[in-house]
């Protein structure tokens, strides 16, 4: 590299280094008064009572004492899963995944351990708990749990929890091994009937992955009648007026699905009979534990009425739900019946992505799969290869046209001194000169515009991608959803592979012909500092995407460079206009008739004699 190359490279490391210490610093320092303020605040509160307690907010339930029953756990496993469930409420405590491991140690990850209720609570649609005590065990084998207890409108609910079979018909069954099945029974043993118009179930909370997750990244969603939708944490908070406190909305087609999900686990509710219902969505705060990151954070707990009946009495109602705790992997999202698949919401690009996950599953399989550590990253490298080797002849079409614009350049420095005082004439000329020589000067950015939602779909992908948590590339990349974090300095953390993607691409643009004024030329050598920032803390799968491509595009330059030059000659296609130059005519002319016009107005106007006075008639 030259020295200015290496100015830029050494700007960027400066300015990081500077935005992440006042960043850190202005976290810490934001974050100890927040505490504060939420001390002073608890400290001032009056003691919640039904009269006192917030509107649209939920329930927090109250511990039950123990003299009414004492609390029981129940596991039901499978070969990846461990559904943890409670005598308490009668339903799911958390699953613990068992091929999943926290960012911050080797604990295993859980779901719905920091949610307001068991899934499953039956709660009224505001969120408070109905149930009056513990729930009994009446059932009990490896497969399934039954619970039953009176709930306070006078029901008695009867809860059963089942594994569901591997296979059906001696067909698979789709994502079985996290999925559970509950059936609730509610009968009516009183001489009336009751409604159950106010009845909700708990249906899953979800919290950050990992302390450095985005917000963004944390949903909750639903399909009705197969029009999905979704919510994030931007709906519960607004630059002007008062925020959110809570997703409510009543929907009059059927509730197909629906769930709350995180940057890479997902829990969905699907009822087996699908109704119009009730959706609830509140947040509260909680504090992650250990293995995600030790930090306060947002958890989203939803709940999803009962279909809205009267039980007759003596007489009872089944509802029927199964029950998704798992990872958001791509296929496994997509074989799920009733099309789930649309909670992998990708995007606009969305489309780019589906396809990118697929090669790149199947790439890695070829490498080894699960018996090579290194098989995502290797998948990513060669997945990147693949994508350039097909942009190659657009990429070397560009190169010969920013070659011929470059040889251009002195005849428009001629051109911008012989009208100084007149940039549509330049443009003019300089619109002649292209079509004389047959140069497009779009040419040379068709590869960047190709290549921008290629860049998202990747982007967009890898950022939910599952597969690539833990897994290991390059001897220092410890896992490939995460920062390449190798050590810290001053308490900022040292990225390999985005400091090798900022230089290689430095490299990149030193070497390739450079078109345009001095000013443009300086607009692009900032381009490293921003991806250097744009891609500093994310996932370094996306930094090694990059890198890959800036040493292919390197190599693919130098290469070009070795061609014989292209010849600035004459076309054969000099007469006739492209569509830019006569839309710019057009403009043009369009300006001088206006221009014309007022002109002549003007002069009209000047002229126009004086209306003559009628004669004086006397009178």
């Amino acid at each position: 590299m030259d020295r200015k190359a290496w100015i830029v490279v050494t700007i960027c490391a400066i300015l990081l280094a500077l935005n992440l210490h006042f960043n850190s610093k202005n976290a810490e320092e934001t974050r100890k008064k927040e505490l504060a303020e939420a001390e002073k605040e608890k400290a001032e509160q009056p003691e919640a009572t039904p009269e006192n307690k917030p509107v649209g907010l939920a329930v927090e339930p109250e511990p039950i004492p123990e003299s009414l029953g004492k609390e029981e756990s129940h596991d039901l496993a499978t070969d990846v899963s461990v559904f943890t469930l409670s005598s308490l409420e009668g339903g799911i405590v958390q699953n613990k995944l068992l091929e999943e491991k926290s960012v911050f140690g080797d604990d295993l990850i859980t779901m719905n351990d920091l949610g307001l209720n068991r899934i499953g609570a039956l709660t009224s649609i505001s969120g408070e708990t109905l149930e009056k005590g513990y729930y009994e065990v009446i059932d009990k084998n490896d497969t399934s749990i039954t619970y039953e207890a009176p709930i306070s409108n006078n029901l008695i609910a009867r809860k059963t929890w089942s594994l569901v079979p591997a296979k059906v018909d001696d067909k698979e069954n789709p994502g079985s091994p996290y999925r559970l099945q509950f059936k609730l029974t509610l009968k009516n043993d009183t001489p009336s009937e009751i409604s159950t118009g106010d009845l909700a179930i708990f249906n899953g909370s979800a919290a950050p992955a990992h302390a450095d997750e985005r917000s963004n990244y944390l949903n909750f969603f639903w399909s009705e009648n197969g029009k999905y939708d979704s919510e994030t944490t931007g709906y519960f908070s607004s630059m002007f007026g008062t925020d959110a406190t809570e997703f409510r909305q009543a929907f009059e087609e059927n509730l197909l699905f629906t769930g709350v999900e995180n940057q890479f686990f997902a829990t969905i509710v699907t009822p087996d009979k699908p109704y119009p219902g009730i959706f609830r969505a509140i947040p509260s705060d909680a504090d992650l534990p250990a293995k995600r990151g030790s930090k306060s954070a947002t958890v989203f707990n939803t709940y999803l009425s009962l279909p809205k009946e009267a039980i007759p009495a003596g007489q009872s109602r089944d509802y029927v739900f199964d029950i998704f705790m798992g990872p958001k992997n791509n296929a496994l999202i997509r074989s799920l019946d009733g099309d789930k698949g649309d909670v992998m919401d990708y995007g606009f690009f969305g489309w780019i992505s589906r396809g990118l996950n697929n090669v790149l599953n199947f790439l890695s399989n070829i490498f080894g799969g699960e018996g090579n550590a290194w098989s995502w990253g290797w998948a990513i490298v060669v997945l990147t290869l693949i994508i350039r080797t097909f942009m190659w002849p657009l990429h070397a079409k560009s190169t010969r046209t920013m070659k011929r614009m470059s040889k251009l350049q002195p005849k428009i420095a001629a051109l911008k001194e012989k009208y100084p005082d007149d940039p549509n004439k330049v443009n003019q000329e300089m619109m002649k000169l292209y079509r004389e020589f047959g140069v497009n000067p779009m040419g040379g950015c068709l590869p960047m515009l190709v290549q921008i939602p290629v860049f998202f779909g990747f982007y967009n992908m890898l950022q939910y991608a599952v597969e690539l948590r833990d897994q290991p590339f390059l001897g220092w990349v410890t896992d490939l959803s995460q920062p390449d974090t190798v050590g810290h300095v001053m308490g900022l953390p040292i990225n390999i592979l985005p400091i090798l993607m900022a230089v290689t691409m430095v490299i990149q643009m030193q070497i390739t012909p450079k078109t345009g004024d001095k000013m443009q030329q300086r607009m692009f050598m900032l381009m490293p500092l921003v991806f250097f920032f744009f891609c500093y803390n994310f996932a370094s799968a996306l930094a090694l995407y990059w890198t890959t491509q800036n040493i292919f595009s390197i190599g693919q330059t130098w290469l070009m460079q070795k061609m014989p030059e292209p010849e600035l000659k004459t076309s054969k296609k000099a007469g006739k206009k492209t569509w830019m130059q006569k839309m710019s005519e057009r403009a043009e002319a369009a300006q001088k008739q206006r221009a014309g016009q007022q002109k002549g107005g003007g002069a009209k106007k000047q002229a126009k004699p004086k209306k003559p006075r009628g004669p004086k008639t006397g009178g």
